[in-house]
């Protein structure tokens, strides 16, 4: 059996948790790739010599491990937000043209009958 639904409005505070919770997973994995950039680039500056910018190694090594956390707080909160407003603005449009109207299939469910036991007959 066929059954098509309608998403006439979506809860902008539930899209905003989970919105937030994939956006701090992506900034997670987006600031270990950034901060081991950095962290390449502090070992690379060896070649560079230590005169042309002194410190140059602690710099980035401190800048990699603070990437991590910031990037992911950063992306939590400003996909979140941006989520959010598309949300509502999907608020706005369904509400003057109609939700996006989504097709299911529900099976037949058949009830399980259990053979008498030894005690019931």
């Amino acid at each position: 059996m066929r059954r098509t639904l309608e998403l006439k409005r979506v809860e902008i505070g539930s899209l905003f948790k989970v919105a937030f919770m994939l956006y701090v997973v992506l900034g997670l994995v987006a600031g270990l790739f950034f901060g081991m950039a950095l962290m390449m680039m502090g070992s690379l500056s060896s070649f560079l010599g230590e005169e042309h910018i002194p410190g140059l190694r602690m710099i980035t090594g401190m800048a990699g491990f603070v990437a991590v956390p910031v990037m992911a707080i950063c992306y939590g909160i400003v996909g979140s937000i941006v989520v959010s407003i598309v949300g509502m603005l999907y608020n706005l449009a369904a509400g003057k043209v109609g939700g996006v109207k989504l097709e299911f299939e529900t099976g037949e469910v058949t009830p399980v009958t259990t053979a008498p036991s030894a005690s019931q007959t």
